[in-house]
C-alpha cells in the first residue's frame, strides 16, 4: 500500500486540477482574479495550519533555510502561479487552459537539467517538440497567422508564465525540500504566497468590494478551489513529488485536459475537436518524454529532516 500512495495521491491531484478550469472561470465572474487567488488562499491557508496545529505542532516549527525556501517557492509558486493562471483564465477556455497545463511536464524535464542536473535523451527532446506542436493546434485553432494575436489577447501567454512557475515550484521543492513534512511544505508555501497575494490585492485597490454582492455559487466555487484544489491538492501534489519526484510526478499531467473534456462534456458543453487533437498530440508527446528509453539519472540529493534545517 506504501508504494500506491504517492501515485493515489497524484490521480487525486490531477482529478481536483481537472475540474478547477471550469470552477475557476465561474468565480471569475464575480471576483478579479487577484481577489480570487487571495480568498482562496486565505480559506486555504487557514485550512492548512489548522491541521498542522492539531496533527503534529512540531511542524510549526521551521529552521531558517527551510524558511528561506518557502518564502520565495511561496512567492514564485503559488503567488506567481495563481496571479497569472487567473490572468489567463480570464479570457482563456477551460480546456485550452488544461491543455496548456499539461505541457508543465515538458518544461519540468529541462528545469530538471539546470537544477537537478539530469541527463536529457533524444525521445525528450522528439516529446517535447511533438507536445509543442500539439499546444500550438490548440491555440492556434488550425491558422498559425493568429498564434500572436492569441498570446497577446487570448490570455494563453499568462498561462504559459503559469505553467513555467508552477513546474518552478515542483523542481524546487525536490531540490531544497525533499525529506520535509509534504504539509509543512504546503502550508508554508501557501502562507507566504496567501501574503503575497493579499499585499497586491491591497496595493492595487482591489481590496474594496461588498460581501453581500457576490452570489453564494461564487463563493461555492472559492471554497472548492480552497478545499479541494489547495488544501487536498497540494497536499497530494508534494507528497507525490517527495515520493516519485518531479519527472515521474510530472506526467500526471497528461490527465487533466482529459478530466477537463469529461467535466466539459458533464457540464453539457462540446470541445471543439482541434482541441481534442491537440491534446491526443500533447499527451503522446509527454508519453515519449517519459518513455523507459529516457529514464532520468539524477545526482543524489542532500536532504534536511522534516522541520528542521
Amino acid at each position: 500500500m506504501t508504494r500506491i500512495k504517492p501515485y493515489l495521491s497524484l490521480l487525486s491531484f490531477t482529478f481536483f486540477t481537472g475540474t478547477t478550469f471550469h470552477v475557476t472561470k465561474h468565480a471569475l465572474q464575480s471576483f478579479t482574479p487577484a481577489q480570487t487567488g487571495a480568498v482562496r488562499f486565505l480559506f486555504a491557508s487557514a485550512m492548512l495550519f489548522l491541521f498542522l496545529f492539531f496533527s503534529d505542532k512540531k511542524l510549526l516549527r521551521v529552521g531558517y533555510k527551510n524558511l528561506i525556501v518557502f518564502v520565495l517557492l511561496g512567492i514564485g509558486g503559488v503567488f506567481g502561479f495563481n496571479t497569472f493562471f487567473f490572468l489567463g483564465m480570464k479570457k482563456a477556455s477551460p480546456i485550452d487552459a488544461a491543455i496548456i497545463a499539461a505541457f508543465g511536464p515538458a518544461i519540468t524535464v529541462f528545469l530538471s537539467l539546470f537544477l537537478l542536473k539530469t541527463k536529457i535523451r533524444w525521445n525528450q527532446y522528439l516529446g517535447t517538440f511533438i507536445s509543442f506542436v500539439g499546444v500550438i493546434t490548440v491555440i492556434s485553432d488550425g491558422n498559425l497567422q493568429s498564434v500572436g494575436n492569441v498570446l497577446e489577447s487570448g490570455g494563453i501567454l499568462h498561462l504559459f508564465i503559469a505553467v513555467f512557475c508552477w513546474c518552478l515550484y515542483s523542481v524546487g521543492i525536490k531540490k531544497y525540500l525533499s525529506g520535509v513534512s509534504a504539509i509543512q511544505t504546503t502550508a508554508y508555501t501557501s502562507l507566504f504566497g496567501m501574503i503575497s497575494l493579499v499585499c497586491f490585492v491591497i496595493v492595487s485597490g482591489e481590496f474594496r468590494f461588498n460581501p453581500d454582492d457576490i452570489p453564494t455559487s461564487a463563493w461555492m466555487a472559492i471554497l472548492y478551489m480552497a478545499v479541494f484544489t489547495t488544501f487536498f491538492s497540494y497536499l497530494f501534489w508534494n507528497y507525490g513529488i517527495q515520493k516519485l519526484g518531479p519527472d515521474k510526478a510530472a506526467v500526471f499531467g497528461n490527465l487533466i485536459p482529459i478530466v477537463a473534456m469529461f467535466t466539459t462534456w458533464f457540464l453539457g458543453e462540446s470541445p471543439n475537436p482541434l482541441d481534442i487533437v491537440g491534446a491526443i498530440v500533447v499527451i503522446a508527446g509527454i508519453l515519449i518524454v517519459n518513455s523507459r528509453f529516457g529514464k532520468f539519472k539524477t545526482d543524489p540529493i542532500k536532504t534536511s529532516t522534516a522541520g528542521t534545517a
